[in-house]
């Protein structure tokens, strides 16, 4: 019975001295700590000498000096004690990668750089490897760790960098397709780079991936696939901008209409259905003082408040047609609300632009507006632009605008101006 009791004080005193030990050696982790906090070479040698075993400290304070240009073999050696310490703290690895290589030793190198990218499936070893082979001229072997990286969670990185460096190892665009996830949001975001990198053909490549891909409720999503058709048209790539517009009207993407300009169909609203569309072969209003425009039962409302400029251009749209054909702009519009009913300020002008930074250029003047009976407005389409897309059948464009000029000696103009439609027909 007494040595029951002897046994039982024993147990007591040992795991006293036990959670003694434990308090004691938390008050010196946490000094350390405290000490290291400073970010000085001198804390994180204070904090050593309290915590001399504990890898943490030990991995900060080396890959601080070496983050201030610290090669000495002193830093190598508690690096790799680091390591012993904590074999799974890919920073160390790769930071006693990278001074390998800095040094030339390319096995040690890599070795350091393959063991953190495969203890650690996060981006950062796996840049750092596949990196290290694009330096190394050795980019087969780095496609596994761009593949790995563009699979991880679309939103945790800027995914730029790495298709930049796909592109500096290969100008082979499909293979670089090959690797891009096919849902989630990575095809949206290889887009969006093409798009920014201006590399038309590769971007075409993506695109039905980004169709698929893209979510609806996204704005950032929506606003890449419609600037994709800006994109083309400023690039001169007006077929490729009309498809890949009528495969965003066909996903209710864009709120339009087809375009067929073989057709003759080339302007994608012309009886006013939908609402202003600041895209590229939708219509684009002005904000002019005094002019208030609204869509209503299929037409299109000017109020005119009698305070507007002398001289403004209220709307305006862009339209595919078939190059050096000729064309019939016609309207239906109705003035009868307007203090001069017939106000003849009021035109259509046909700019036909060989380029889309370029204005002015082969100007027609249309009839005015409000011309008794059906006013028509006749016009040559230019010839093509763009590369590997001339020949009959050709698609070039032309802008359509809307512009008010008061006549000198006349009164403002007040009350409200409806159009009804504007359309484009070929000239048979």
């Amino acid at each position: 019975m007494r040595a029951k009791a002897v046994f039982t004080l024993l147990c007591r005193v040992l795991l006293i001295a036990l959670c003694g030990f434990a308090v004691w050696r938390s008050i010196r982790i946490a000094i350390a700590d405290w000490l290291a906090s400073a970010g000085t070479i001198d804390g994180f040698e204070r904090a050593a000498r309290f915590a001399p075993d504990n890898a943490e400290l030990l991995a900060r304070e080396a890959m601080y000096r070496n983050g201030n240009g610290d090669l000495s073999p002193a830093v190598d050696q508690d690096l790799r004690r680091a390591a012993r310490l904590n074999p799974l703290d890919s920073a160390v690895l790769m930071t006693l990668g990278l001074r390998e290589e800095f040094r030339g030793n390319s096995t040690k190198a890599e070795g350091y750089l393959v063991r953190a990218a495969e203890i650690d499936h996060q981006f950062k070893p796996a840049w750092t490897l596949a990196n290290y082979y694009y330096r190394a001229n050795q980019p087969d072997k780095g496609w596994p760790m761009i593949r790995r990286m563009l699979s991880l969670e679309p939103l945790t990185f800027d995914p730029a960098p790495v298709f930049e460096l796909c592109w500096n190892q290969t100008t082979d665009a499909h293979r670089i397709l090959s690797l891009i996830p096919k849902r989630g949001h990575r095809p949206i975001q290889y887009l969006e780079f093409l798009i920014k990198t201006r590399r038309t053909d590769a971007a075409l490549d993506v695109f039905p991936e980004a169709l698929v891909a893209a979510d609806p409720a996204d704005s950032s999503d929506i606003g890449t696939l419609t600037g994709f058709t800006d994109f083309l048209a400023g690039a001169d790539r007006m077929p490729e901008a009309v498809t890949v517009w009528n495969r965003l009207v066909e996903r209710g993407i864009l709120h339009s209409g087809r375009l067929d300009p073989a057709k003759g169909i080339s302007i994608a609203d012309p009886d006013f259905k939908f609402t202003a569309l600041p895209r590229t072969f939708g219509w684009r209003m002005a904000e002019i003082p005094g002019v208030f425009a609204s869509w209503s039962s299929g037409s299109l409302r000017f109020e005119i408040s009698g305070d507007e400029p002398q001289s403004f251009q209220v709307l305006s749209v862009f339209a595919p047609v078939l190059a050096s054909r000729p064309y019939h702009l016609v309207w239906k519009s109705d003035g009868s609300s307007l203090n001069s009913p017939q106000d003849p300020g009021f035109r259509f002008q046909i700019v036909q632009q060989r380029t889309l930074q370029q204005t002015g250029e082969g100007a027609t003047q249309c009839p005015p507006l409000l011309s008794p009976g059906k006013p028509v407005c006749d016009f040559i389409a230019p010839a093509p632009v763009e590369l590997g897309h001339s020949g009959p059948g050709s698609i070039t464009r032309v802008r359509i605008d809307l512009g008010y000029t008061r006549a000198q000696g006349t009164t403002r103009v007040s009350g409200t101006l409806q159009l009804f439609n504007a359309r484009l027909e070929l000239a048979r």
